[in-house]
């Protein structure tokens, strides 16, 4: 498996974790309990947005073998 299917199998499980926080903030009574979930629900939030600058980083990239033997030559 590719670095970056990984990342992005990573991304797509936080975002889950982060739309289950919301679904239950909104049925949950207890401002203890609220207030957990919505700490979680924001550190999701945080690595979403790190995973997805770390994938949008690396598009494109495909290793040191690629610049040792580049696809194209340079004329």
């Amino acid at each position: 498996m590719e670095d970056m299917d990984i990342l992005k199998d990573i991304l797509q499980y936080r975002i889950i974790n982060q739309v289950s926080y919301n679904e239950n903030l909104v049925n949950v009574r207890n401002p203890e309990v609220r207030n957990t979930f919505t700490q979680l629900r924001d550190d999701e939030m945080r690595d979403i947005v790190r995973i997805q600058q770390k994938i949008e980083r690396n598009k494109g990239y495909s290793g040191i073998i690629a610049k040792i033997l580049p696809g194209k030559p340079k004329y």
